[in-house]
């Protein structure tokens, strides 16, 4: 099954969301009677909730790559159902991110992803905020040459 990268004018976007569904996916549904009722009410669904069918599309390839990609074709066969169902599948996050990313504001999900990071910064150094001054920059700068000169013997003597 091949199908258009832009939804058609007049073609129903149901029919084009599920045109997304990779070809090892779509041969092995083919074999248990094509694409589930539960899949195509799901997708029917999420289009009534304003998900945008290029939205469901992407999400699709992106778990397909991300997940099932390397599935060997007897497995895939057997779970054809169960995969095509979390293709499509709204996530469950509380703020309604994609797969770990808000795409409204281009960022990391904090609940699906939090971030592990520890930032230890000393009270005085808050104080006047996180710059230094060019006298500062180039002392360290100096220093970090240093360093590097004796641990690295650069230059190289003669």
């Amino acid at each position: 099954m091949v199908s258009s990268a832009f939804l058609a004018f007049g073609q129903d976007p149901a029919v084009w969301v599920a045109g997304a569904f990779p070809g090892p996916l779509v041969r092995a549904l083919e074999g248990r009677g094509g694409l589930p009722r539960a899949v195509r009410e799901e997708i029917a669904r999420q289009l009534a909730e304003d998900v945008g069918p290029s939205v469901l599309r992407e999400r699709i390839e992106r778990r397909w790559y991300e997940r099932f990609a390397h599935v060997p074709p007897g497995e895939l066969a057997d779970r054809a159902d169960e995969v095509a169902m979390q293709l499509v599948a709204a996530s469950e996050c509380p703020l309604g991110c994609e797969d770990g990313w808000l795409l409204a504001e281009s960022r990391v999900c904090a609940w699906c992803r939090p971030n592990g990071t520890v930032v230890d910064v000393r009270p005085e150094d808050l104080e006047g905020g996180r710059r230094l001054s060019s006298d500062e920059h180039v002392a360290r700068a100096e220093e970090v040459r240093a360093l590097m000169r004796h641990s690295r013997r650069y230059p190289k003597p003669r």
